[in-house]
């Protein structure tokens, strides 16, 4: 039926055509189809492309905005573009934080750098990107591509499409990124450029070098262009991040001590109040390392043959030094078990006895490599008929070289919490401490076992686990394309162009991951290796880092590589050489084959206006591996260990093939030369992300038993041996993350009109309306109540022979990623950029827009916002600059955004916090940065800059809804990065 209304559309349109119509002029080939240079300083007489392009050698802001100006003006479909000396002209590390500046993009941040991009309401896995106009490979479990490995001066420009016609991939409902190679042609004559760079981070206190050459090279009587691009750059920073850990949930909190049973048959209870489950206080000491190269070779020996082969590399070498202080407050049993010792109603404190704190020590090194390849050309026959061609392969590859972790541990702790919206609070108390909050006179020994664990000696924090780990994750994409174009130079149509593509993926994740206390009977008399297994943290020197949250000191990276490398040998008999199951359950493989067919064509519409219909059939074959896994990481009970309870069972392969056309009509009218008017209506798609498609089944590490025939179910059976506990049931309160193998790709009807006002080369207005009809939208849910017999994949439950897990149990407790019913998003675009005669220039965007999402009403009652969305962005720049000195102060500004919802089902009441989890529906905070920049041009070919980032020491921030029991918003992860400056300068050779 949509289809069915948007050809509807079209046929309307096509038949109020004129019967009179200008001869079109050949139009400029799409920006992710192989095509032609879009200049060259051949000299010809009937190329229009090079009749409409001039070469524009950019020197300060203003000319460099003109050229971005005048690359959007000359696509069909409208898009926002930064160039090469644009990017240059920012303070951005990468490409994904120069593209947050344009309308309608908003940046996603991961240790305080620019990572992904979103744009028009729609998240990063919404958004595809290209690299000289073929889909590039990304090795995350997300298909967004991280951005972050990717230098901003490595490239040409940098295309946001965001109205995309029958010729390029439609995977992409947001928009499609395009960054494209420097080219020779491009340029139109030899250049070279040297760029040297300090940066100096207030936290760390480091410096971080940065060196890039580009250039490009005219050989062979201008027939040959070459581009070329070095870049190098070794950044140290430092975050601070407080977090909720891995938990997904927060808990609700009611004292029961010292309640007797009579009491809680009587109702006698007190307040309860919802706080958080975890906390982890972190610091990532970064070392990362970027080199990139980029070639683009090209030959066009006349005007009817063009040849490239167009190469990329990055590698990113990621060196972090992490300390991590967990308190893992969820260790707490249930209201029941005179463990929740104190809750305030007022304050929402809470205290806790039977609580574990992790004192941990990560070295993380991994390195990311990703290539780009792409070997094509055009040939015209006959002045009349176009084909182009290319071959495309992307591959990313992230290798985990060698992760290693040592943790100290004290056990049965009394704790103090609280949450809040920027911060959740936690400490270790002693029992007549405890007692005095719990208004209670102290009794030695009164909290029992529970509270034996004593954190003010270090001595207590024992070395009780070695982490080991090494995995290989890698994307593998390689495409097949070509188009046939045949110029008609009717009155009626201009050109109709034919084409396909054929895509084939295969992603693969293998992780290999040991997780173990080491046994000292395990060091084969190593007397070195026997003192590090049962040393504590206060053998070891060891303090306090400074300006942080931390409440126990840690030791040196030296120290922590010492102890793994002496107890490293104890690996082999802890596990009985086998692999763990964390070296398991994560891995998986998915096969994914694509195929696209199109047909579009070109109608003109007297002498000022065009439009492009068209339709474009796409299939798509998806497949996958994975695994149903149960980890025990605290069930004890008599008789099993070592793993004993760890499960790791193969799915059967999941499979699914979907196909849909696109059809989509785009109109361009410019009624004066100052005045483009554009607007379109077409179709598009994205799929889901591996992580959503893929098949698993992970149940939470804390699962809890429930002995036959009772609801005294505990994550501790104390007696129980393993022959009994064959007869143990699943409790329904454990938590189980489940991929969707059934997920279909969520579908579009994109509405678009643009006027741009080119007044003067002074004054550029744009506004850009938008509004976009999604079916099956993707979203991912927290806290589903669900069967395993209404779960989109079938559980092998029956060969779980350690306990019971029923075929038809319910679980309170499931994340899970669903397609929605439809959602609409709207909203407008607006850009103003003035430049005046003294100098001052001002550089604008804001973006507005909306959004509504429903799902289904077993899941979600009513309408939310569609995740991922900013109401709105505002970029501001204002500055001044002459021949020689330019200085610039930036703002950026994005609201805050969804992340993921909360279960809510029609059946539950709004007042029911436990049956309506609307509290658990997660946000990421606004966000404001203040940048500036200082240029000089020491000489013509010398110029010196000075840049200052996030001078507002702007912190990201992400939260749980929370309600009236939490106080309001609860912390989920706040990240801390500071202020960095840069002072550089940039040489041109010629």
């Amino acid at each position: 039926m949509r289809v069915f209304k948007l050809n509807a559309v079209m046929a309307s349109l096509a038949l109020s055509m004129p019967v009179y119509a200008q001869q079109a002029q050949e139009q400029t080939q799409q920006a992710d189809s192989p095509s032609a240079p879009s200049q060259t300083t051949k000299e010809t007489n009937n190329s229009n492309d090079q009749q409409d392009l001039e070469i524009i050698e950019v020197k300060g802001v203003k000319t460099a905005d003109m050229k971005a100006r005048d690359l959007e003006r000359m696509k069909d479909g409208f898009s926002s573009v930064i160039s090469t000396d644009e990017l240059g002209n920012f303070v951005d590390q990468n490409v994904a934080e120069s593209l947050r500046r344009l309308p309608g993009v908003t940046l996603q941040r991961s240790e305080g750098e620019g990572k992904f991009v979103a744009v028009r309401g729609l998240g990063p896995s919404f958004v595809s990107v290209n690299m000289n106009g073929s889909e590039m490979a990304g090795a995350g479990e997300d298909r967004a591509v991280s951005l972050d490995s990717l230098p901003a001066d490595l490239l040409g420009t940098i295309e946001v499409l965001k109205s995309l016609t029958p010729d390029q991939n439609l995977n992409s409902i947001g928009g499609t990124v395009n960054v494209k190679a420097i080219s020779a042609f491009d340029r139109g004559k030899e250049t070279l450029n040297l760029k040297m760079q300090g940066a100096y981070n207030e936290l760390r206190e480091a410096y971080s070098p940065r060196f890039s050459l580009n250039g490009t090279e005219l050989l062979l009587d201008n027939t040959v262009g070459i581009g070329y691009a070095l870049s190098y750059e070794d950044r140290e920073t430092l975050i601070d991040e407080t977090r909720h850990h891995s938990s997904n949930e927060m808990k609700f909190y009611r004292a029961d001590f010292p309640l007797t049973d009579d009491d809680i048959a009587a109702g006698n209870l007190g307040p309860e109040i919802l706080g958080p489950a975890q906390l982890e206080y972190r610091r990532e000491i970064a070392d990362r390392t970027r080199t990139a190269g980029a070639l683009n070779v090209e030959y066009m020996p006349s005007e009817d043959a063009y040849y490239y082969v167009k190469g990329t590399y990055t590698k990113y070498d990621d060196g972090d030094f992490a300390l991590r202080e967990f308190y893992d407050f969820q260790d707490a049993g249930s209201f029941g078990n005179d463990e929740i010792l104190f809750v305030d109603e007022q304050t929402k404190e809470f205290v806790l006895s039977d609580i574990d704190v992790f004192h941990q020590h990560f070295i993380q090194e991994s390195t990311n490599e990703t290539t780009t390849f792409s070997l094509g050309g055009r040939n015209t026959f006959a002045k009349t008929w176009i084909l182009d061609y290319e071959y495309a392969r992307s591959k990313s590859e992230e290798d985990s070289r060698g992760d290693r972790r040592v943790q100290f541990r004290e056990r049965d702790l009394i704790v103090y919490g609280r949450g809040g919206r920027d911060t959740i609070d936690a400490r270790v108390m002693s029992p007549e401490e405890a007692a005095s909050f719990a208004g209670q006179p102290y009794v030695e020994g009164m909290f029992g076992n529970a509270a034996a664990g004593d954190g003010s000696d270090l001595n207590n924090f024992i070395f009780d686990n070695l982490f080991l780990e090494g995995g290989l994750r890698s994307d593998d994409l390689e495409s097949w394309q070509v188009n046939l174009r045949k110029d008609l130079y009717s009155d009626y149509i201009n050109y109709v162009k034919v084409g396909g593509l054929f895509t084939q993926r295969f992603h693969e994740r293998d992780k290999n991951r040991w997780s173990f206390d080491p046994s000292a009977d395990d060091c084969n008399n190593d007397q070195a290796c026997i003192d590090a297994v049962n040393s504590s943290l206060a053998d070891y020197p060891s303090d306090i880092p400074a300006n942080s949250n931390f409440q126990y000191p840690f030791e040196s990276s030296a120290t922590v590589d010492a102890i793994v490398d002496v107890t490293r040998q104890t690996l082999e008999s802890a596990t009985n050489g086998e692999e763990s199951i964390e070296s398991t359950k994560g891995d998986y493989t998915i096969d994914e084959d694509t195929k696209a067919a199109y047909a579009m064509t070109e109608f003109p519409l007297g002498l000022d206006a065009s439009v492009i219909t068209g339709v474009r059939w796409v299939e798509t074959e998806f497949a996958s591996t994975g695994f149903m896994s149960l980890e025990n990481d605290d069930f004890e009970f008599n008789g099993a260990g070592n793993g004993e309870l760890d499960i790791a069972i193969p799915l059967p392969e999941a499979s699914i093939t979907y196909s849909e056309f696109f059809p989509s009509v785009h109109l361009r009218y410019e009624p004066t030369e100052n005045i483009l008017i554009r607007g379109a209506v077409w179709s598009s798609f994205t799929r889901p992300s591996f992580k959503q498609a893929r098949g698993f089944a992970t149940f939470d590490a804390d699962i809890e038993l429930c002995p036959p025939a009772s609801d005294d179910c505990d994550d501790d059976q104390g007696s129980a041996n393993l022959q009994q506990l064959q007869d143990y049931i699943l409790a329904s309160n454990n938590t189980l993350d489940v991929g969707n193998p059934n997920l279909t790709a969520m579908t579009s009807i994109n509405y678009d009109a643009s006027l741009s006002w080119y007044a003067s080369e002074n004054l550029f207005m744009e506004i850009g309306l938008f509004y976009k009809d999604i079916e099956n939208f993707i979203i991912d849910v927290n806290g589903v109540g669900m069967s395993l017999n209404d779960l989109p994949v079938r559980l092998p439950v029956n060969q779980v022979t350690e306990f019971v897990i029923p075929q038809d149990l319910f679980l309170e407790e499931i994340n899970i990623t669903l397609n929605g019913d439809t959602a609409t998003v709207y909203g407008v675009e607006l850009s103003y950029n003035q430049y005046f005669e003294n100098g001052f220039f001002i550089q604008s965007n804001a973006t507005f827009l909306d959004s509504e999402a429903r799902l289904d009403g077993t899941i979600r009652q009513g309408v939310v916002p569609l995740p991922d969305q900013a109401d709105q962005t505002f970029n501001l720049t204002v500055g001044w600059e002459n021949e020689v000195f330019s200085a610039r102060l930036i703002a950026n500004h994005r609201s805050e955004i969804l992340e993921q919802i909360g279960s809510c089902p029609e059946s539950a009441e709004l007042t029911d916090v436990k049956g309506c989890k609307v509290w658990g529906d997660q946000y990421q905070d606004g966000y404001m940065s203040l940048d500036a920049k200082f240029k000089y041009d020491l000489t013509e070919n010398v110029q010196l800059y000075f840049d200052a980032l996030n001078l507002t020491s702007q912190e990201d921030l992400r939260y749980f809804q929370g309600n009236e029991q939490s106080g309001g918003n609860i912390l989920y992860q706040k990240e801390v990065y500071g202020q960095t400056y840069q002072l550089g300068a940039t040489i041109k050779f010629y």
